[in-house]
């Protein structure tokens, strides 16, 4: 686990958002993904993928973009965003390291519909869709864990679909603390809010309240986390 942890760490020579490397045969092995790949296969990959870091809040593409590649994380992280009428940020996914990016682009032919930006320093797989599909789309090793992929990702939608339509504010931040204890206390409150779709004052807001009917602590620390879930359940 340690040296999946620390793969970004291998990768040398960082520069602002351009392909700058080729893993190497023993960094791609890291992968869980294609860590049952045989030594061919792991050198065709090679050959087919290299590198790109990116800096917090630097795009990695445009809703619109041509997906002619696949993105998968190695380190750090990528908010999938779509703007709204009012030029607010609408944040539909945070993907962590290991996880491909709007794989369903790359399978359907079709334009990204979102835009994809780096949170912190974030270091990115680039891998030749046209080729990768040809060679490991319908691999035994892979097929499933790509299925799994695309499934979370349906999964994780009707999520936000279900929240932003049946819960209102409140009941958001009261899911998403009582979900997410460890980024409530980690992230920054502009961070929450727009992963919620709600202002950052309306997120202070709701946590004045909450604290005042003493749900959480001053210091984001949850009281009573059967209480904190009868507020949104």
């Amino acid at each position: 686990m340690k040296n999946l942890v620390n793969i970004g760490h291998l990768l040398k020579n960082r520069l602002d958002g351009k392909t700058i490397i080729n893993l190497s045969y023993k960094q791609l092995k890291l992968i869980p993904i294609f860590n049952q790949l045989n030594s061919n296969e792991i050198e065709y990959l090679e050959e087919i993928s290299s590198v790109k870091s990116l800096h917090d809040d630097e795009i990695l593409f445009f809703e619109g973009d041509d997906s002619s590649n696949l993105y998968m994380i190695l380190e750090g992280y990528i908010d999938i965003y779509k703007t709204d009428i009012n030029a607010r940020q609408i944040v539909l996914k945070r993907f962590e390291p290991f996880s491909f990016i709007a794989e369903i682009s790359n399978y359907k032919n079709m334009r990204f519909p979102a835009t994809a930006k780096s949170i912190k320093n974030t270091t990115i797989l680039v891998i030749n869709y046209k080729k990768f599909e040809e060679k490991f789309l319908y691999h035994p090793t892979i097929i499933p864990k790509i299925l799994k992929s695309v499934t979370d990702k349906v999964v994780s939608l009707e999520k936000i679909i279900s929240e932003n339509i049946v819960m209102n504010a409140t009941q958001r931040v009261a899911k998403f603390i009582y979900e997410e204890e460890f980024l409530f206390q980690n992230c920054k409150n502009h961070e929450i809010a727009e992963r919620l779709n709600i202002t950052a004052v309306t997120f202070s807001r709701i946590l004045k309240k909450l604290r005042e009917n003493q749900l959480i602590t001053i210091k984001n620390q949850i009281i009573d986390k059967e209480l904190l879930k009868k507020e949104f359940s």
